[in-house]
């Protein structure tokens, strides 16, 4: 015997695995980890039997000189990445439309590769790259006579800073590169024989035509990698665990820290939902403001 479906109730029935899986995996860990911010819950996680604290750990967060430093050292970090991203990851994509047809496939293949590394493996690769004793960079510097002693890129703050801001390029910018290939490809021919017709040099053609057909392509890239920047945990961890001191410690590293290290899970979780909020905000603001350049014409 058949069974006939309507249309909608097959939808349904398709959409209900991928559901399930949001609601077990995304809604049910978020809500439990709202619902654990408003109890005291330091060294258990019972809280019928612990006090209920209501929006003191928020209070406490809000008044953290760390979470203040945590919290400037991850904008910082994502502007600066970021824009790097950005410009580098659009360089790569315009190269490998200016190389020979035979090239471009092997450049792509290169592009993958940095991003296709997992990033707790290239958190380690960094930090033996700057190491100040064993690594690379540091011995490149010294046996060429550039500097005189070896430079701690690790403990240093401002040097700390900077190494993992590089490593963040280094990987992420392929991903821009990427991205922006799509938008890249999806130009019309025409528009460019055109402009060349008219005699419009390269510069011209690309501030008047690439960039402008582009833009829909870039602040959707930007929205992707501002959103994971503020919630970049693996490189900071990895290379310097948030060191020297808290300098490099970004918003999900001091939520790590109060869960696993303190074991302060009432106030790791009120760290984690204020994270949520303020990475929310951010892509309700930039949408809202953009929303008129993300609609791709055809």
């Amino acid at each position: 015997m058949k069974i006939r479906l309507r249309e909608s109730t097959l939808a349904v029935l398709f959409i209900l695995p991928a559901f399930a899986f949001v609601a077990l995996f995304l809604y049910y860990p978020l809500l439990q980890t709202a619902f654990y911010s408003v109890f005291k819950l330091h060294r258990t996680v019972d809280w019928l039997n612990d006090t209920f604290v209501g929006l003191e750990n928020y209070a406490a967060v809000l008044r953290s000189e760390a979470f203040r430093a945590s919290f400037l050292f991850t904008l910082y970090f994502t502007v600066m990445t970021v824009t790097l991203e950005l410009c580098i990851g659009l360089g790569m994509a315009l190269a490998t439309f200016s190389v020979h047809p035979r090239l471009r496939g092997i450049l792509r293949a290169v592009l993958v590769v940095p991003w296709a590394i997992p990033p707790i493996v290239s958190a380690m690769l960094w930090k033996w790259l700057f190491h100040a004793d064993a690594g690379v960079f540091a011995y490149l510097l010294t046996s060429s006579g550039l500097v005189e002693n070896l430079p701690p890129f690790l403990t240093n703050p401002t040097l700390a800073i900077h190494s993992i801001i590089i490593a963040s390029v280094w990987k992420n910018a392929s991903i821009m590169g990427i991205l922006l290939l799509g938008g890249l490809a999806s130009i019309p021919k025409d528009v460019y024989d055109a402009a060349k017709v008219d005699g419009a040099r390269t510069w011209f053609r690309f501030r008047r035509v690439t960039f402008p057909m582009l833009l829909p392509t870039i602040l959707v890239t930007l929205l992707f990698r501002s959103l994971l920047a503020l919630r970049m945990f693996e490189l900071s961890y990895g290379m310097t665990g948030g060191g020297p001191g808290t300098t490099t410690d970004t918003l999900s590293t001091f939520a790590y820290k109060f869960y696993f290290t303190y074991a302060r899970f009432g106030v790791g979780s009120s760290y984690a939902m204020v994270i949520f909020a303020i990475v929310l905000a951010v892509a309700i603001i930039y949408v809202s403001r953009v929303r008129g350049n993300l609609r791709f014409k055809e």
